[in-house]
């Protein structure tokens, strides 16, 4: 069951910290309770994929042994298709929505894009193993893989760990102020799955470590630039990012369409979504309560019935041309989970 909200959690600073640098870190947001059944789920989904690889002759034991920040660093010891399989990995949990519908999350994105809130499927579970090549994330805003007609708009994105989020663990890194301009140039990286900012495009602007706690937050503007990069410890840097915007925005949500809330169309150059290839929801509304979505069952059913739609080809590098981390087309790889 979802905690007990409280109203207006942000203070008068912190909104305005997050409006000047584009980024907020929380702490202690979430107690343990709220977190625990998002680990418990992706723990037994993690000893499935374990007993299967045994099954298969692909690992020779299933590591059961070690708690949840460490199994997964001895497991890819010995099979790194694990690992790379889970990351960047979309699973449809009952955990994920309760934690995605949490009332205080749902409290400080109110307060940051108002009170008909959307929330996005663009969520991912990323689990950072020490020393892995991939699992550094570059410079990007995240506006880069969104529609251009979102692009001054605001979808925030929530990073929260699921263990403690140090420097030496691969936390985030934001450039704080830089979220105030448009977007920069991003290419392609030499893998072939993330897009990058060169460097050369800050200007000498210098990076801020946001190291968080379990249970804390770190918020970020779409335009925020932000990157984390190697886990040099033994403890894998468990985290997910969820996204939340206004109604207002254009949104793949099933919903009624008020006044001055953006339509799709392609004559004036609107979107059916700030994000098309995944599905959008009303998860907070005044205005049409009776349209937002309610339980886990509705949630996964929205996920298995979605019809993927590529995002624009901005870059001159479509979607359908990104790799995830086991080399496989990202479509193929995402579309209908």
């Amino acid at each position: 069951m979802n905690s007990e909200s409280t109203p207006c959690p942000l203070s008068a600073h912190q909104l305005q910290h997050f409006g000047e640098e584009g980024y907020l870190v929380i702490e202690d947001l979430f107690s343990d309770t709220d977190l625990q059944p998002v680990i418990d789920e992706v723990s037994a989904d993690l000893d499935r994929r374990c007993r299967d690889a045994v099954a298969c002759g692909e690992l020779s034991q299933t590591y059961e042994e070690y708690d949840f920040e460490h199994r997964l660093t001895h497991v890819d010891a010995e099979n790194k298709g694990i690992s790379k399989a889970m990351w960047d990995m979309k699973l449809v949990l009952p955990s994920f929505f309760h934690l995605m519908t949490n009332p205080k999350l749902l409290d400080v994105a109110e307060q940051i894009c108002g009170a008909e809130l959307i929330t996005s499927s663009v969520y991912r579970l990323r689990p950072k193993v020490p020393s892995h090549n991939w699992s550094p994330v570059p410079w990007h805003q995240d506006s880069g893989y969104f529609e251009s007609y979102c692009d001054m708009g605001l979808v925030l994105t929530v990073w929260l760990p699921l263990v403690d989020a140090t420097r030496e663990r691969g936390c985030l890194w934001v450039m704080p102020g830089l979220h105030k301009g448009g977007l920069f140039f991003h290419k392609p990286d030499e893998m072939g799955h993330y897009l990058v900012i060169p460097d050369e495009e800050f200007g000498g602007c210098q990076p801020i470590c946001a190291e968080v706690r379990k249970g804390g937050v770190v918020l970020l503007a779409n335009r925020t630039p932000h990157a984390s990069f190697e886990n040099k410890t033994d403890i894998v840097r468990w985290s997910m990012d969820l996204r939340y915007q206004s109604a207002a925005l254009p949104t793949n949500a099933k919903i009624t369409r008020l006044p001055g809330e953006a339509k799709a169309s392609s004559s004036v150059g609107v979107p059916m979504a700030c994000n098309p290839p995944e599905p959008d929801f009303l998860v907070r509304s005044r205005l049409r309560p009776d349209e937002v979505l309610k339980t886990p069952e509705q949630f996964i059913a929205l996920r298995q019935n979605h019809e993927y739609v590529a995002a624009t080809d901005r870059w001159g590098y479509s979607i359908a041309r990104r790799k995830d981390p086991m080399g496989n087309p990202y479509e193929a790889a995402t579309a209908g989970r």
